[in-house]
């Protein structure tokens, strides 16, 4: 089992403040709550279940948004697809 997901952003790019993470509200709209703000060493922590969406809306990326991902999963975890 998937228990978090760590994005944490690496670029220094200034330009990429509003680069950052979307996480959306679990109506069939999927309707935009909040956008992290992008900066180097911050980053968004998920913690999955049924009702929970993020992603990124299309707009202009000013850069190269680069981060890290970190999937801290169960000993158990075989879920491959969950990489994605």
């Amino acid at each position: 089992m998937k228990l978090f997901t760590m994005f944490v952003y690496i670029s220094e790019e200034p330009a990429l403040r509003d680069a950052g993470t979307d996480v959306y509200d679990a109506t069939p709209e999927h309707n935009l709550v909040v956008s992290a703000p992008y900066a180097a060493n911050a980053g968004l922590i998920f913690i999955p279940g049924k009702d929970t969406w993020h992603g990124f809306g299309k707009r202009p990326i000013n850069g190269v948004r680069t981060s890290l991902i970190i999937n801290f999963v169960s000993p158990e975890w075989r879920d491959k697809w969950e990489l994605c």
